[in-house]
């Protein structure tokens, strides 16, 4: 299938003409060198300029360094925080490889994941109130160091030398799948790979060298706010606005009064939430320019309803832990709807059965199975092992898929989230999609239920739009004006709102332990 620029030989990315990096260090490297009085990070009333961050990471590296951190594990459990920016990169420079864990986790959650990594040290916020780091390493005998506002700014003096800064085929962080669908899995990345994926997020959202301004709320724990969300304005000498807690209103007020050009949004949950803010529509965003979207689809709905207000459209990409970005929409075109876009340079798409692995014409729906240079070799299992990721040199996605005539890729749904009802496919997205064209309706996940007739049926959850109650019985009228019999769901259950997952996106784990789904039960719409 068509690349997004196929003018751009597999693996190779353009740059500023004279600037070559060949990790993220040396992006940092480049931005003090080149920027070291512009600000760098921005949260709340906290600032650091280039020079700043980078002398601070440098002073914490020797410091890691001194601890054994070189060649080993560091696990960081931090929120969003300069705090958390300058550990990053502290642990690159000492020499040691990042595993990052969310801080909100409970003993029992972090224990196998620290595990898993087998950290030398582990770092976390000394402003934090979350104990479950803590208490987790302490359970396990883990050396913790807290990181204080005054790493941000040390005493005086030269700074002292790293170890060295890492070789492009040195190991750079260790993330973990979302386990929405099962347990957690480690992905190990490079520093060669982790700059592919932010090279990757420079040809989705193309940027002006020195003139950026990104807002952030993801969180850095998670391939979006690390590479997205925190990498990409390092590498293009930007300036990052994080907001460590998602408050829609929070969000709003700080596009305009920081003028971001750049909205690292997200998932569809980020975008909707900020559109239910009242004062969106007298805010002055005139500075912004790029809105990025992924993981989770954005509807036509949402997309229509977004530029309607802001006068711009959410350019999706789709990625996932394990290979990021594959595709994404072309940044000089209007989004196409439904669709995350072309490939990606250097990225191979196919379409593929369920059974044989074999390539499926263009416009019918199979597996989605990619390839590329700087995805992934195998999983980091829970007891530290090994796990093959890989079939035939391909990673099979677990999504489902199509091409459109022009190339342009169609996500459909997960897998293991398809609804066999009597034999028959059902996608929960297309059920989604047409509850989600209810104005009463801001948010809707459909799960498979066990019925002993037809196999398996659908049963929707849905979360209401502002003052706009849900009325079940038209909720129900409206599926079948838009649905086949078979594709219907046979309850439709209001929730004050969808559990998430750290990553933000559907818990179904969650959707599917649901009380209203027990046995015994009401079967009847609710």
């Amino acid at each position: 299938m068509p690349a997004l620029d196929e003018t751009v030989p597999g693996g190779e990315r353009p740059m500023a003409e004279g600037r070559r990096v060949t990790t993220i260090v040396g992006a940092l490297r480049d931005a003090v060198a080149h920027a070291p009085g512009r600000t760098a990070v921005t949260c709340g009333d906290q600032t650091l300029t280039y020079a700043e961050f980078g002398r601070a990471a440098d002073v914490l590296a020797a410091r890691l360094a001194a601890a054994g951190a070189r060649g080993g594990t560091v696990a960081l459990a931090m929120p969003n925080s300069p705090r958390m920016a300058v550990a990053i990169f502290a642990v690159w420079a000492a020499g040691g490889r990042v595993a990052c864990l969310n801080p909100g986790y409970t003993p029992a959650e972090l224990t196998p994941l620290l595990r898993a990594s087998a950290p030398a040290l582990v770092l976390t916020d000394a402003a934090a109130e979350a104990p479950g780091p803590h208490d987790a390493a302490t359970e396990l005998g883990l050396t913790i160091l807290p990181v204080t506002d005054q790493d941000l700014r040390p005493d005086g003096g030269s700074t002292p030398e790293a170890v060295s800064d890492p070789a492009p085929g040195d190991r750079a962080a260790l993330l973990f799948t979302g386990g929405t669908t099962g347990l957690p899995k480690g992905v190990e990345y490079t520093h060669e790979a982790l700059l592919s994926t932010v090279e990757g997020a420079e040809l989705c959202w193309p940027t002006r060298l020195d003139e950026e301004i990104w807002l952030n709320v993801a969180p850095m724990f998670h391939i979006w706010g690390l590479a997205i969300g925190f990498l990409h304005p390092v590498y293009a000498r930007g300036g990052l606005v994080m907001v460590p807690r998602f408050v829609p209103a929070t969000v709003v007020q700080e596009l305009e009064r920081h003028r971001a050009t750049m909205f690292s949004g997200g998932p569809a949950a980020v975008y909707g939430g900020v559109l239910s803010v009242p004062a969106l529509a007298d805010v002055d965003l005139s500075a912004l320019r790029v809105c990025q979207g992924g993981g989770s689809a954005i509807s036509a709905d949402l997309q229509e309803r977004w530029r309607a207000t802001t006068g711009l459209s959410i350019h999706e990409a789709y990625g996932m832990t394990e290979l990021a970005p594959i595709a994404c929409n072309p940044p000089d075109a209007p989004p196409r709807p439904g669709s995350v876009g072309l490939p990606t340079p250097g990225v191979e798409i196919q379409i593929v059965d369920l059974t044989g692995h074999e390539p499926l014409p263009t416009g019918m729906t199979g597996e989605i199975r990619v390839r590329a240079p700087h995805m992934l070799r195998h999983y980091l299992g829970l007891d530290g092992a090994p796990i093959e990721a890989l079939t035939d040199g391909w990673f099979h996605t677990g999504d489902m898929g199509r091409f459109d005539e022009d190339g342009y890729l169609h996500i459909v749904d997960r897998k293991k989230d398809m609804i066999i009802v009597g034999g028959f496919n059902v996608y929960p997205r297309e059920i989604d999609d047409v509850l989600l064209a209810h104005p009463a309706v801001a948010e809707s996940a459909t799960v498979g239920v066990p019925d002993d007739r037809k196999g398996e049926r659908p049963v929707a959850f849905v979360a209401a739009g502002p003052d706009a109650p849900l009325d079940s019985a038209e909720l129900t009228e409206h599926c079948a004006r838009h649905l086949a019999a078979y594709k219907q769901p046979v309850r439709i259950i209001a929730v004050p709102q969808l559990p998430r997952t750290p990553a933000n996106k559907i818990d179904r784990i969650a959707l599917r332990r649901h009380p209203a789904l027990a046995p015994g039960a009401r079967p009847s719409t609710s």
